[in-house]
């Protein structure tokens, strides 16, 4: 299929035969409040600790290997510099009694660790928690230790941290009818998961001292709690915060803790809802904007429930950035196990984009969309897919790389304040990253056709003190505005290969005048606008 390009036009051109807006959105940029700086590593992929171990998921030998070099050549294109290795997989996939889950061993890890070296990205890697049933191991401490240990001799120039389990918050972890539980992790009020805080808490810091002795000074990020439904970050009614809060604040006078890690799947199980809902729901503004827990349809008839950000931040996230402790979303994905035709299509790109840096805005450190084996929210699979019987050859991106890639175009420097004025209310976000040089604006115009509010948007961008600045943007496009549901995808008029780098092009505007700058959005189209001041 032939993709048509489109390009960005600026106020003082004429875009034959499209729809304005009839009123412009006017971002005001705050470019003299320099707020958070976004970390160089802030984008992610997380995986499966399976992921590492040799001859899984249909992988001939090892998925992270030097030798991958079709892999290490969509990373750096798509500009990912941060793994974490965890998932279910490390504690067993949530309870596993039948011992089926291996353990990366040290020539996985070997391979791991060249891979990212190669690929220029840092590792968060995470080491067994759950100890339980017939697996049930009374060394388990020591035997996570001898593997920090081998990394953290061999390999500190490309670790991030070490993280101990995942998902401990989650009722099922410590509460499980069926399947015989940790016994070292239990809820002291029975139906409350808040109440295991404390026993797991004992339990981390049992493991961590015994690890720590194997690899002083070796730092901690965790603990890796879920989002995935209202009772899975129950705070402990004895203090009144969530564990990831209770974690970081036991911690922070330590001398241990990275980071805290959480994470966040917005909607939960999506069941059989249609591509073109699950398409409406990403777009939606609600999940930008709301305040509290929602509902959306499902499989056509039903309801289910999202986490919007904010909600999440205000009631998960917001404390940490008081007590001045890093906070990165280890899992991050649009809902669980994905809809096929929304989260691996060009919807997946826009949300993508927009997730960054909503997240970005309140002082995240980095997100880490999960790539577990193969769903359609994996942002690197096999092709073709599923993999032939003689395994994994080849690799390939989903549009959400290209989410990915745009924002790592656009957010070098600090968070700088954008004020929208949007008196059409048009379905559009927008957010600012600048120094005192060079200011990027990333605009996502996320009005769409089956909503039916799919809309050309002008847009004035007012930045003072870039008078006279060169203006430059790169889009990012399916090719066709209005369509969401599309696979085909250009950032800056190329796609993201795995042989050749990157060769996407800025493409001229003009000059900021009046220190102001206007310019057209198609609909369903991001575009970043770079405007670098004169002598650039």
């Amino acid at each position: 299929m032939k993709v048509r390009t489109w390009s960005v036009v600026c106020s003082w051109c004429i875009l034959a035969g499209a729809l304005l807006a009839q009123a412009p959105v006017t971002l005001r940029i705050g470019t003299a409040s320099r707020q958070f700086r976004i970390p160089d590593d802030f984008a992610g992929l997380g995986f499966e600790t399976k992921s590492a171990v040799a001859n899984t998921y249909g992988v001939s030998g090892n998925f992270f290997s030097p030798a991958n070099s079709q892999l290490i050549t969509l990373f750096r294109n798509t500009g990912i510099h941060n793994i974490r290795v965890g998932g279910g997989t490390v504690d067993g996939s949530g309870g596993d009694e039948h011992c089926v889950t291996p353990t990366p061993s040290f020539a996985d890890i070997d391979n791991l660790f060249a891979f990212a070296r190669a690929a220029d990205v840092k590792v968060i890697y995470s080491v067994r928690l759950l100890n339980v049933g017939a697996c049930a191991n009374p060394h388990l401490a020591e035997d996570d230790a001898k593997i920090v240990h081998y990394i953290w001799q061999k390999y500190r120039a490309q670790l991030d941290s070490f993280s101990i389990g995942n998902e401990p918050d989650v009722h099922g972890f410590h509460s499980r009818p069926d399947h015989v539980v940790d016994p070292a992790i239990y809820e002291s009020k029975p139906g409350i998961p808040g109440s295991a805080y404390a026993s797991y808490f004992a339990q981390w810091q049992k493991f961590a001292q015994i690890i720590r002795k194997a690899a002083p000074g070796a730092k901690f990020s965790g603990p890796d709690t879920a989002v995935s439904d209202t009772s899975s970050f129950t705070p402990d009614p004895t203090r009144g915060d969530s564990w990831t809060v209770q974690f970081a604040t036991d911690l922070k006078i330590s001398g241990m803790l990275a980071a805290a890690l959480q994470h966040h799947y917005v909607w939960g199980l999506p069941d059989n809802t249609p591509a073109q809902e699950a398409i409406d729901d990403m777009l939606s503004s609600s999940w930008d904007d709301a305040t509290a827990v929602g509902s959306q349809p499902a499989h056509g008839d039903g309801t289910a429930e999202f986490h919007p950000y904010p909600f999440v931040y205000d009631k998960v996230l917001a404390p940490l950035v008081s007590l001045g402790v890093p906070y990165r979303m280890t899992e991050a994905n649009d809902c669980l196990h994905g809809v096929p035709g929304a989260s691996n299509g060009f919807a997946s790109a826009l949300w993508a984009l927009d997730y960054m840096h909503w997240w970005a805005a309140h002082h995240m450190a980095g997100v880490n969309f999960h790539n577990n084996p193969w769903l359609p929210t994996d942002t690197i699979v096999p092709d073709p897919a599923p993999c032939t019987a003689q395994g994994c050859a080849n690799y390939r991106v989903t549009p959400k790389a290209y989410g990915i890639k745009a924002f790592d175009l656009g957010s070098h420097g600090y968070v700088e304040p954008v004020a929208i004025a949007n008196p059409q209310k048009i379905n559009l976000t927008a957010y600012a990253v600048g120094t005192t040089r060079d200011l990027y604006v990333t605009i996502i115009n996320k009005t769409h056709s089956t909503t039916h509010d799919a809309i050309v948007a002008s847009v004035v961008i007012e930045a003072a003190g870039f008078d006279g600045a060169r203006v430059d943007s790169m889009v990012l496009t399916d090719g066709e505005p209005g369509n969401a549901a599309l696979s085909t995808v250009t950032l800056g008029g190329a796609t993201i290969a795995n042989h050749a780098p990157w060769a996407g092009k800025w493409t001229p505007l003009g000059r900021v005048r009046n220190n102001k700058f206007a310019l057209n959005v198609e609909s369903t189209t991001a575009v970043i606008v770079r405007i670098r001041a004169s002598g650039r």
